[in-house]
């Protein structure tokens, strides 16, 4: 038995964006990081348990690297204005988030 499912159109820029999550997965990170060379860019995500430990032992924090993102600039550049738009959004709800 087959299961279809919609999947989430959006328009942007008068091109018809059709969201294909069937192979989706989605996973946990509570730290991330970037780097870059002239072609691309690199985010690493992972997870640390920083609050494991005294505060003696919290001089070292180990974080264990489970993805990484490759994309171009150009990408980098677009993720980095959503992601800038959606802070905001969140912030006129919810208050600003302190870091």
């Amino acid at each position: 038995m087959s299961e279809t499912t919609e999947t989430p159109t959006q328009a942007i820029n008068g091109a018809s964006i059709n969201w294909d999550d069937s192979e989706m997965t989605s996973h946990y990170a509570n730290i991330g990081t970037a780097t870059a060379t002239r072609e691309e860019f690199f985010l690493l995500f992972g997870t640390h348990q920083h609050w494991r430990g005294s505060v003696k032992d919290n001089s070292e924090v180990k974080v264990k690297l489970a993805q990484r993102m490759v994309m171009s600039p150009y990408a980098a550049k677009r993720l980095a204005t959503i992601l800038a738009q959606s802070i905001k959004a969140y912030e006129a709800q919810f208050g600003t988030i302190e870091i």
